[in-house]
């Protein structure tokens, strides 16, 4: 006699045969499509391990798109109305090759890696593109100098953009089976439980719908496997309630069916927009989030919220973000989360410079965000807070003189000293038309870029490390680079080691605009500071 569960695990087991995940023997794991889930209009995929004979594989090509709807009764921006963004996971061990041809047939012509450095071979043949990477990385392809042979920011008035990345994960580990022991599978349009007597939530191939504020526990894992979307938002109910968590999968979590919270009727509070922000646990240590895509955020994306707790960090690996809205940030890392190989595409604030440290993060910027928020930056005495080895592929804004925008942006918010032990290290601003400048350290907001001469709250800033640090062209708008200092919160002895401009270095202050508040620039290799 067959039990009940044996039943269970064959009837799992059943919904999962059509679909198989294709496992190489060189590590190459491709995802099929997900059921119920339509892919790209406009790119399909292929990808084989780079050796002689390997086969095509046809890869999931997911899509997320910028909504054509008044901004106003949903935050969307509205000049980027029908933009899309493709993408695909897989996991790989070895090198790879990538495959991308045009859905409707229609020739590709040229084809450019961002970042650069992350792909060893890009060609164009037969009309198509073809990418070789080396190691797992996250890259966007630009397809026809969509992007690069134009300027997209303020002015814009072409049509819709549809851009495509490819996610080279490498291996997850701990990848449950739907029959392993403590784990709960969630079949498609089933409510799961947020308690019981289960260890992991493992979400079945296909589409789900968890709802608002859907309950993390403490303890418990949360699998997204790349075969599957959830749509909803995932929280902990009260602070320090939600720790050793682990949210992970190559699958995707979406906003695109909730409101923004600005325009919820009946109205909300503030307090109660945290509930659509996709990710937000507070009071949480040792928790988690790797290899997802955040995708069509209704507000702020990711949130781990926790000062520093030594020895019980917070870790975001491998996790890519899209947002089309207003507020639609990337990550705030708080005290006590370090961030790693990340891909973020936002319309809001990319990043928030805080935490245990950025590294490895690809960062793109189109209408209304800065790529690093400097508002909220520490002051430490018995550690470093290092930002390294990232790159600011795009670097694009919708408007000309408002405090936004920007790579590293102090836009005279926050307060207190801070600055010491920061580091921003092997910054790579590859961006050939960026709107905006990229220095906008401003304590104070100067005219014209303020009406109301926002200022930080007292307390100066010093002993930051802006090291190899490469930026490919100026503003196109012909905006200068700005420190900005205030008689209260001036901005004190920054190092500038190796800064370069279209190549060619910067060896003294003459590179910024300043006003008396700034003193004390150091560079080097340099020629002389501004005292």
């Amino acid at each position: 006699m067959i039990t009940l569960k044996q039943a269970n695990s064959v009837l799992i087991v059943l919904l999962l045969a059509p679909l198989t995940v294709s496992r190489a023997a060189d590590g190459l794991v491709i995802y099929p499509p997900v059921p119920g889930l339509a892919a790209s209009e406009h790119y399909k995929v292929c990808v084989r391990a780079a050796n002689d004979g390997s086969a095509w594989q046809s890869a999931f090509a997911w899509e997320t798109a910028c909504k054509a709807v008044e901004k106003k009764t949903d935050a969307y921006f509205a000049q980027l109305a029908g933009w899309t963004h493709t993408y695909v996971n897989f996991e790989t061990a070895a090198a790879v090759e990538i495959e991308i041809a045009r859905a409707n047939g229609q020739p590709i012509h040229t084809a450019a890696v961002h970042p650069q450095r992350k792909a060893s071979a890009c060609s164009v043949k037969d009309g198509k593109a073809f990418v070789r990477i080396d190691n797992p990385c996250l890259v966007a392809v630009d397809i026809d100098g969509q992007m690069d042979g134009q300027d997209t920011g303020k002015g814009y008035k072409g049509p819709p953009i549809h851009t495509i990345s490819i996610f080279a994960n490498p291996p997850l580990a701990g990848k449950p089976k739907p029959d392993d022991p403590g784990v709960l599978a969630v079949k498609p349009g089933e409510t799961p439980p947020s308690d019981g007597p289960w260890t992991t939530l493992y979400f079945l191939p296909g589409v789900h719908d968890v709802g608002l504020a859907f309950p993390l526990r403490a303890n418990r894992r949360y699998y997204i496997p790349g075969d599957a979307i959830v749509y909803g938002t995932l929280s902990n109910r009260k602070w320090g309630d939600g720790h050793h968590i682990r949210i992970f999968g190559l699958g995707t979590l979406s906003g695109a069916r909730l409101k923004h919270p600005k325009y919820v009727e009946p109205a909300i509070s503030e307090k109660e927009h945290g509930r659509y922000r996709p990710i937000e646990v507070i009071g949480t240590t040792d928790t988690r989030v790797e290899g997802l895509t955040i995708a069509d955020s209704a507000t702020h994306s990711l949130m781990l919220v926790s000062p520093y707790k030594a020895g019980h960090p917070n870790e975001v690996q491998w996790t890519k973000i899209f947002t089309w809205r207003a507020n639609g940030d990337g990550i705030n890392p708080f005290g006590n989360t370090l961030i790693d190989d990340c891909f973020i595409r936002t319309q809001d604030d990319s990043l928030y410079v805080n935490g245990l440290g950025i590294r490895r993060t690809v960062l793109w910027n189109d209408a209304n965000g800065s790529s690093f928020v400097l508002s909220g930056l520490p002051q430490l005495t018995d550690r470093q807070l290092v930002v390294e080895d990232c790159d600011v592929i795009y670097a694009r804004a919708s408007w000309h003189h408002w405090s936004g925008g920007r790579v590293f942006n102090m836009r005279g918010e926050g307060g207190r000293a801070a600055g010491a032990g920061v580091v921003f290290r092997n910054i790579n601003i590859e961006d050939p038309r960026p709107t905006l400048q990229q220095f906008f350290i401003c304590m104070t907001m100067p005219k014209p870029y303020s009406k109301n001469a926002e200022k930080r709250e007292a307390g100066d800033l010093s002993g930051i490390l802006f090291q190899n640090i490469a930026i490919a062209a100026p503003s196109v708008l012909g905006e200068p680079q700005i420190l900005w200092g205030q008689a209260d919160a001036r901005i004190r002895n920054l190092t500038f080691e190796n800064l370069s401009l279209a190549g060619r270095p910067v060896r003294d202050a003459e590179f910024f605009k300043t006003n008396e508040f700034v003193d004390g620039l150091i560079f080097s290799p340099s020629t002389g500071s501004k005292p």
